[in-house]
Order: C-alpha cells, then sequence, then structure tokens
C-alpha cells in the first residue's frame, strides 16, 4: 500500500503548527484536509528475515515536498493446495477403484499420456486401463494389491499376469513384488486405448 502526503504551502504550515500546539484535537479534523493520500497495492516489498521466510518492510521516502509511505500488502493465499505425491516406491498418482462399493488406492506412474480410468472386471479377475496415449506412445508402471488382484498357481505361488492391449497379449516387465503388492511396468504405442491386466483371483 502507497500512502504519499504532499506538503502544505509556507503559510498554512505556519498557521498549522501554531494550531498543533494549542489544540491537539484541531489538528485531528485539519490532517485529513491537508493531506493529499493515494492508496496503492504495493505487492513486492519484502525482505528476507533470518530464519529464511520474508518479512513486511515499510519503506518512508520524502522527495521534495511529498512523503511518500509504503506499506507492503498481505500475500495472497493460495488457491490450491499441492499435489499429493505417492513417491515412497517412486508414483506420482492415484486411481481411486471401486469394487463393490468399497475403495481401493491404485497407485501408478505414465509417461507419454494420461490414464483416463481403470474399471473391474470381477468375472474375468481383470483390471481395464483406459489410456489416452500421446503421439510417441509411453509407459505404464502401477503397484497393483494383492488385495485387490493377484495371480497365483499351484502352492499359491506367483504366477504371471496375462496382459493385454487392445485385445493383443504383449509382454511386462515385474519390476517388484512382496507380501502386499506386485509392481507391473507395460509399454504402450500411440494407437493403444485399453490395457488388460488378468489375474487368478481378484477382491470379492
Amino acid at each position: 500500500m502507497l500512502i504519499e502526503f504532499t506538503r502544505m504551502p509556507k503559510a498554512s504550515t505556519s498557521v498549522f503548527r501554531k494550531l498543533m500546539i494549542a489544540t491537539p484535537i484541531v489538528l485531528l479534523l485539519l490532517v485529513p484536509v491537508a493531506q493529499s493520500v493515494q492508496l496503492v497495492n504495493a505487492q513486492n516489498s519484502t525482505e528476507s528475515n533470518a530464519g529464511g521466510g520474508t518479512a513486511a518492510k515499510t519503506n518512508i521516502t520524502t522527495t521534495g515536498n511529498k512523503t511518500v509511505i509504503m506499506i507492503p500488502a498481505a500475500p495472497a493465499k493460495s488457491s490450491s493446495a499441492a499435489a499429493p505425491s505417492y513417491n515412497r516406491t517412486g508414483f506420482t498418482n492415484l486411481n481411486v477403484l471401486t469394487i463393490n462399493g468399497k475403495n481401493f488406492p491404485i497407485k501408478y506412474s505414465i509417461n507419454g499420456g494420461k490414464l483416463v480410468g481403470i474399471l473391474a472386471d470381477k468375472d474375468r479377475a481383470s483390471l481395464v486401463l483406459v489410456l489416452n496415449p500421446s503421439g510417441n506412445g509411453g509407459n505404464f508402471t502401477t503397484e497393483l494389491p494383492r488385495n485387490v488382484i493377484d495371480s497365483k498357481g499351484a502352492s499359491n505361488a506367483d504366477t504371471k499376469f496375462l496382459i493385454k492391449i487392445d485385445g493383443k497379449g504383449v509382454d511386462y516387465k515385474e519390476l517388484a513384488n512382496n507380501v502386499n503388492a506386485r509392481i507391473l511396468a507395460i509399454d504402450f504405442s500411440k494407437d493403444n486405448r485399453f490395457i488388460e491386466i488378468i489375474g487368478t483371483q481378484m477382491t470379492s
């Protein structure tokens, strides 16, 4: 905020001083009349404090017959919160999958396109991923919770998922797994729209 005071002529100043000594109450009444005040936002008047943040700084400058007081405006509040990060395992996105009224968070990262959504097909123990690929295609990496979908064989041993892109079987990489989840990486082209991840069991 910029407050600009214009000095009065000498004759007015003399009278003003007498009034200031004699009647302080009259002074308060005359000041608004004698001043020419202009208010302007001053957003950038800040200085670093010892803690590394910014502190408000008021500048007072006298030039000629004008005294300028610059008061910084209150900082604007951010309207958007920081984007969430799921980088404990390197993932940057989260899709909430709903199965039978229950919500299951699916972590994923995608390069070269966008994930439109994930659908669950319980009858086939599969997940269907809907993609919007970029012009060069890309890669989709996801962490699949075992309590959502899994692929098991004899003696409850892990077996490979069946991955189909637009109806055709494709190879993929299993980057890691533990007792809670399996991490898959799947490449796709610029023309691909649907990825199916087919297991042997899905949450009921």
